[in-house]
């Protein structure tokens, strides 16, 4: 609506009214002469809009261009001018792709105090990528000055190797070791012969073992060993054993594996004329291994067989093992119940006790059993320890006595079922090669015998320190402290007991080098100069240093 028509609508109006009141007035002037008469108003004046007139447009979406435009880039060069010429590099020397030499072979030389020889040496082939072997010699031996006929000397060599094939690995090593000493443990007021009171222990071991090499961690691993043991005495007492091992391990999933052993273990002993006593035992180890981040689980069973003179037992022994993080790496809780035999054969006895009389008769394998949990980990990037609580039984048990016709030999007492709590701990200190420490003990709380008074010969507590330092890569330090309690012992007459002294012992050695090939060494050993006596009647030998020269090359 323009504004034109707006005034012209007023004036319209405005119009309308002055003709009104004009007719009126009219009317009312001619009243008298004209007749009345009345206007209807049938509708009033509304202006309208023409309507708008619109346009209808229909959108379409234009055409795919799918051409390849083609685009040229010009781009200047930028040309830098310097002042100066780089001079061109030469390589003074350059270095072999290769490693040092290693020094395979090295010679131990040294002499002691209590005619104390000692020849150590190690001959080796050095890298080589399908084999490699070794040969060991070493030899000692003392005599006693304050006790008539505590001599000793011993002697071991070892000849091992190495062949590497494409899938497989063969290991090989015969070894041969001599023992020689004296029942010096006897009343000195009446003189002794050497040749009555000598024992001489000689030992051939061969042994030959592999593994195959899996292309990876899916695959089978199996490590076969064959081991074969001929031992015997100054006493006509011969013993051989025969041993294989077979494990076998297989990834079945990611995070479990199976894996099972075979173990047999055959062994004849024979003293003179007498009877062969065999010994053996047959073993299979069936196990699963569950292995996750801060979690493992080994859970298995032993079907063991042990067949020794006059008794032929089967057991079905536990094998369960677990470790859980409560801290990552820093504490783990680690607990078990595991089972096993302990073969009683003359070679292990004497092994424990080298007076043992050698009498077997109707000796039996020990079992033993074992429950445990205890806390182990890391503390910071140094320390680490481990610690155990254990309720421990053993069934069938060879304790050791003095001989009731010969005080100076030991014999047998079997203790059917004695039990104990253990305790262990130990805690080391690493600090990468320059210094390491350990301190460990086990102590048993011997609570129940059930054939013996009390457990003899088996001290209740053991402890030991080792400390080494590396001193300007030259001068290298170590200590070793050891504790034992005293154990109880039988008298001869088997009327009364007693009990050794606990004792206390500490060996300080160093070695220093010289140059590159040659160096300097001592050791001296119980440097408290304590006579403890480990089995009653036999007491240890006091202060004594060996020292000498090492070759290396």
């Amino acid at each position: 609506m323009n504004i034109h028509h707006i005034y012209g609508k007023r004036f319209f109006f405005i119009a309308a009214f002055g003709l009104t009141g004009l007719v009126h007035q009219q009317a009312f002037a001619q009243k008298d002469s004209l007749k009345q008469e009345t206007i209807d108003i049938i509708s009033t004046y509304q202006p309208r809009l023409r309507d708008a007139a619109k346009l209808n447009l229909t959108a379409s979406l234009p055409g795919v261009d799918t051409a390849r435009p083609s685009l040229k880039y010009e781009v200047p060069s930028l040309n830098l001018n310097f002042m100066y010429q780089a001079a061109p590099l030469k390589p003074l020397a350059l270095g072999k792709d290769s490693l040092d030499l290693l020094q395979n072979n090295f010679v131990k030389l040294g002499y002691g105090n209590l005619s104390t020889p000692f020849v150590q040496a190690g001959f080796g082939s050095g890298r080589h990528e399908q084999y490699n072997y070794g040969l060991f010699v070493n030899y000692t031996g003392s005599k006693g000055k304050d006790i008539e006929n505590q001599d000793y000397s011993t002697l071991n060599t070892l000849a091992a190797g190495t062949y590497l094939m494409d899938k497989f690995q063969l290991n090989g090593s015969l070894a041969y070791d001599r023992n020689s000493l004296h029942y010096y443990g006897y009343d000195h007021t009446t003189p002794m012969e050497k040749s009555d009171i000598a024992q001489v222990f000689n030992q051939i071991t061969a042994t030959v073992s592999g593994s195959n090499l899996p292309n990876n961690d899916w695959a089978f691993s199996i490590k076969p060993k064959v081991k074969f043991i001929y031992f015997n005495d100054n006493y006509k007492r011969n013993e051989g054993a025969f041993m294989v091992n077979l494990p076998v391990r297989k990834q079945i999933f990611e995070n479990i594996f199976l894996q099972a052993e075979g173990v047999l273990d055959l062994s004849n002993y024979k003293q003179g004329d007498n009877k062969t006593i065999n010994n053996n035992i047959v073993a299979v180890h069936p196990a699963v291994d569950i292995i996750y981040p801060g979690f493992v689980l080994h859970a298995g069973v032993n079907p063991t067989w042990s067949n020794t003179p006059g008794v032929s037992k089967f057991y079905l022994l536990p094998d369960i093992v677990n470790e859980t993080h409560l801290i990552r790496k820093k504490l783990i809780l680690s607990s078990g119940w595991i089972s096993y035999i302990e073969k009683n054969s003359y070679r292990n006895l004497t092994s424990r006790n080298p007076y043992f009389l050698g009498s077997l008769g109707d000796m039996q394998n020990t079992r033993i059993e074992e429950k445990y949990t205890g806390i182990k980990g890391t503390l910071g990037s140094h320390f680490n320890y481990n610690t155990k609580f254990a309720s421990v039984t053993w069934y069938n048990l060879p304790l050791f006595i003095n001989d009731t016709l010969d005080s100076k030999r030991f014999i047998t007492l079997n203790e059917a079922e004695m039990r104990a709590f253990q305790l262990h701990a130990e805690v080391g200190y690493i600090q990468e090669e320059k210094f390491q420490a350990r301190v460990s003990f086990d102590w048993f709380n011997y609570n129940k015998q059930e054939t013996q008074l009390k457990p003899w010969a088996l001290p209740a507590f053991q402890g030991n320190l080792n400390v080494t330092y590396l001193l300007g890569k030259k001068l290298h330090l170590n200590a070793d402290l050891f504790s034992m309690s005293g154990a109880y012992y039988l008298l001869s007459d088997q009327t009364d007991f007693g009990k050794t002294a606990g004792a206390w012992d500490m060996n300080l050695g160093a070695s220093y080098d010289i140059t590159k090939n040659f160096g300097l060494w001592v050791n001296a050993n119980n440097v408290f100069n304590s006579h403890y006596q480990r089995y009653y009647l036999y007491p240890s030998y006091g202060f004594n240093i060996v020292g000498g020269l090492l070759f290396k090359f």
